[in-house]
């Protein structure tokens, strides 16, 4: 608000996708084998993995070869009705209401164990709802409406492993990556708050499998000094990090077009891979669809908003709306 050129100075915005994400790529080609019978002299048009995700999908029966072309199986009917548009995950868990059976809504699996783990209070179309009980087997929440005056907020713990490096470039005074990463969450328990106070006013542990994603992610070098500058005026270096990261993840929306929870960021003191202090910022879609390689390409661009944001701040200590 604080600054209207970012909205209005922009003449377009940066949709992104990932044409070569196999998760993207496979549904996409039963939407074309379903139009018209698919050949080997369309890598042309679908791309670098297209052969790989023909023979994956016929692999996995629902596609099959015949005169030098792959043709829909019996397996399917229609597939663009099978297909979510909101997520590259191809399994979603269902809520359903225990005493009706009644399904209330569709939850993708990467976000299930955050929003339907036992206990968790879940807000469906304005009703809210108790959730008593999680079946990993059968990918389905059941709840029961219940009137609460407190909100659950999950406790996780995040790992990322670097899997390959696909650029490095120096910006300013610090490195700044690219690359394939492994991202490893864990919900750990979660805590009930009150709606208008924010008092917690009770934690419960939870045992729930991880969850383990590849996916593409930017990381960067904190410049030499910082930690000691802090330490010098007795403020928490771990911290100063995860502020940071969560700004800059708030602000990576202006330059690639994407909600906040599109994104993950993981910050540590230090890293095992890279032996130092490291922020990344990585899709929250597995195999990536884009958005940290524009945050890549732009990073002084989202360092100068994310400086801006936090310095304009009136927050002393800092505060929800920025970091």
């Amino acid at each position: 608000m604080r600054h209207p050129e970012y909205f209005f100075g922009k003449n377009h915005v940066n949709v992104l996708t990932d044409p070569d994400n196999l998760r993207i790529l496979k549904p996409h080609l039963l939407c074309a084998a379903w139009e018209l019978p698919l050949a080997a002299g369309d890598k042309s048009v679908f791309g670098k993995n297209y052969l790989d995700a023909c023979k994956e999908l016929e692999t996995e029966g629902l596609l099959r070869m015949r005169r030098r072309n792959w043709y829909l199986t019996t397996a399917i009917r229609y597939p663009a009705q099978e297909i979510n548009i909101r997520s590259t995950s191809s399994r979603d868990f269902s809520l359903v209401e225990n005493e009706s059976g009644r399904l209330l809504e569709k939850v993708e699996e990467s976000r299930a164990f955050l929003q339907l783990h036992p206990g968790a209070v879940y807000l469906h179309q304005g009703d809210t709802y108790l959730v008593t009980r999680l079946d990993l087997a059968g990918l389905t929440a059941y709840a029961e409406p219940v009137a609460a005056d407190y909100y659950t907020q999950t406790k996780d713990i995040t790992d990322i492993r670097i899997l390959k490096t696909l650029a490095r470039k120096r910006a300013g005074t610090v490195n700044v990556s690219l690359g394939e990463v492994e991202v490893t969450s864990t919900v750990l328990g979660f805590r009930k708050k009150r709606i208008m106070t924010e008092e917690v006013i009770g934690e419960e542990a939870l045992d729930l499998p991880a969850q383990s994603f590849s996916t593409v992610s930017l990381w960067f070098d904190i410049p030499g000094g910082v930690g000691e500058a802090l330490a010098a005026e007795d403020l928490g270096f771990a911290g100063g990090l995860h502020a940071a990261e969560h700004a800059g993840i708030a602000l990576l929306p202006l330059f690639a077009l994407c909600d906040r929870n599109d994104i993950g960021g993981v910050s540590t003191p230090f890293h095992p891979e890279t032996g130092q202090p490291q922020i990344f910022i990585y899709d929250a879609y597995p195999g990536g669809i884009g958005i940290s390689e524009k945050g890549y390409d732009l990073v002084e661009d989202l360092w100068d908003a994310t400086l801006k944001a936090i310095s304009e701040c009136p927050c002393r200590e800092g505060c929800p709306g920025c970091i």
